[in-house]
């Protein structure tokens, strides 16, 4: 029973650890997989990548990548438009 107890621990220390990576990876992937053809991947990783360091915290960052979160999960393609106000 204590072995059991100390695997859920450490399952749920490594979960709450590597959130944060896991959210902010599906969040890049789906910018890249909605932008339009031609966009630089790498340009865009940098343009998240400012994004996030503008916020002030590690708890504001996790909101505003649930924010984009949220967000992309209701747009099936984006305009350059629409890149620029998700990531100003």
């Amino acid at each position: 029973m204590l072995l059991l107890l100390a695997i859920a621990l450490a399952v749920y220390g490594t979960a709450q650890y590597y959130s944060q990576s896991l959210i902010l990876f599906v969040v890049e992937q789906t910018l890249l997989q909605r932008s339009p053809s031609g966009t630089d991947p790498g340009l865009l990783r940098r343009r998240l990548e400012t994004h996030l360091a503008a916020s002030p915290s590690q708890e504001s960052k996790m909101e505003e990548l649930l924010n984009l979160s949220m967000r992309l999960e209701k747009v099936q393609a984006l305009a350059p438009e629409e890149i620029e106000e998700l990531l100003k």
